[in-house]
This record gives C-alpha cells, sequence and structure tokens, in this order.
C-alpha cells in the first residue's frame, strides 16, 4: 500500500470514530449539544429565536447553509453527516487525481535523465566555441596592435617625409580603415564571448541542480 493509501485508510477511519463516538454519546443521552456545536469549528450554529425558534447550522467558510431545525442535536448529526459526505468526496477527487500525477512524475524523471547527457554534451560543445573565440580573440588583438603601430608610424615618417604626403597619407587611411574593421570585429566576438560564457554558466548552473536535486524516487 503507497503512502497515500494509508493517508486515506487513516482519515476515513478517523472520520469513522468521529461518529462512532458521536453516536455512543448521543445513546447514553446527556451531551451538552452547545458545546459539542462550539467545537465544530468548520461550521457555524445560530439560534434564531421568534414563534417557533430554530438552529441553523452553515459552513465556516462560504456560510453555505446545512440544515435548519428546532433541535440543536438534529443539527449537530446534519452538520457531521456533511462533514462526512465532503470528506468522502475529497478522497475519491485525491484518487482520481493520484493516477494523473504519477504518469506526470514519471514523464517529469525521464525527461530529467535524458536532459543531463544532453546538458553534458551542450556544456562540451561551449566550451570548445569558447576556446575558439578566446583564440580569434588573441590573434586579432595581436593583429590590431601591429596595425596601430604601423599607423603611428606612418603619421610620424609623415612629419618627417614631406614629399611623400599625398602617398602616406592614402596608406595611413588605408590601416585607420582595416583597424577600424579589427575593431568592429573584436567588439563582435566580444559579444559573442559574453554570450556563449553566459550560456555555459546557465547550463553548468542546471547541471549543477540537477545533480544536488534528484527526482524523489517512488
Amino acid at each position: 500500500m503507497t503512502r497515500f493509501g494509508k493517508i486515506l485508510v487513516v482519515l476515513i477511519a478517523v472520520a469513522s470514530l468521529a461518529f462512532a463516538g458521536f453516536a455512543i454519546v448521543v445513546f447514553q443521552g446527556g451531551p451538552n449539544w452547545p458545546q459539542i456545536a462550539s467545537d465544530m469549528t468548520d461550521y457555524k450554529f445560530t439560534y434564531v429565536p421568534g414563534e417557533k425558534p430554530v438552529w441553523t447550522v452553515v459552513l465556516a467558510r462560504g456560510d453555505e447553509q446545512i440544515a435548519s431545525d428546532p433541535n440543536l442535536a438534529k443539527c449537530i448529526d446534519l452538520a457531521l453527516a456533511d462533514r462526512s459526505k465532503r470528506l468522502e468526496t475529497e478522497i475519491k477527487d485525491f484518487q482520481d487525481r493520484k493516477s494523473p500525477l504519477e504518469v506526470e512524475l514519471a514523464s517529469l524523471q525521464g525527461g530529467i535523465k535524458v536532459d543531463v547527457p544532453a546538458l553534458d554534451s551542450y556544456i562540451l560543445g561551449e566550451r570548445k566555441r569558447l576556446a575558439d573565440l578566446n583564440t580569434q580573440w588573441d590573434t586579432l588583438n595581436k593583429q590590431s596592435l601591429t596595425l596601430t603601430g604601423q599607423a603611428q608610424d606612418a603619421e610620424n615618417l609623415t612629419a618627417d617625409r614631406r614629399s611623400e604626403v599625398f602617398q602616406l597619407t592614402v596608406q595611413l587611411s588605408e590601416v585607420r580603415a582595416d583597424a577600424f574593421r579589427l575593431e568592429a570585429l573584436k567588439r563582435q566576438i566580444s559579444e559573442e564571448l559574453e554570450q556563449v560564457n553566459g550560456n555555459l554558466e546557465r547550463a553548468e548552473e542546471r547541471r549543477r541542480q540537477l545533480e544536488y536535486n534528484p527526482p524523489a524516487e517512488q
């Protein structure tokens, strides 16, 4: 018997014992009806005086009327019957929901088993991509530094060689254009690095969650 089934058995047994205790008290005669009504906190009992005084009982939540009778004992009896009926309805609802929930749980557990290897493969791929991008970054950074030095050299040479100003100016413009394109490419790769790092961190965090919080076994 599953834990859920044991809980249902206990609930039914408690309800049965409560009803049996109520029946014993009624049989022996002399129950404290107002006290019994006061102890039933899930119901509200109200005495309505008048030419034909009656007792009314409603649900404590929602004020749904359960019974109305001149005899308080009868109202308590009807309230107990209503409580038992509602408990049986809840138990049936739990039983009806149990099977779909078990199917859903099994599906989730199967998905987790598949998800872990997929995440491992994804992490390895992202790490390789990160390494490749780092290599490209280093290469472009070196090229950028070289072009920057060339640009500086060209500017110095322009100042010393007035006769070649026009030619060096053209070369300087080309070098600066190349340097600008390389800087743009560096920014693009930098953005990709940030994206890959973010993906890698999220994947590794997901993997840690799956390792440290395995699903509960049946």
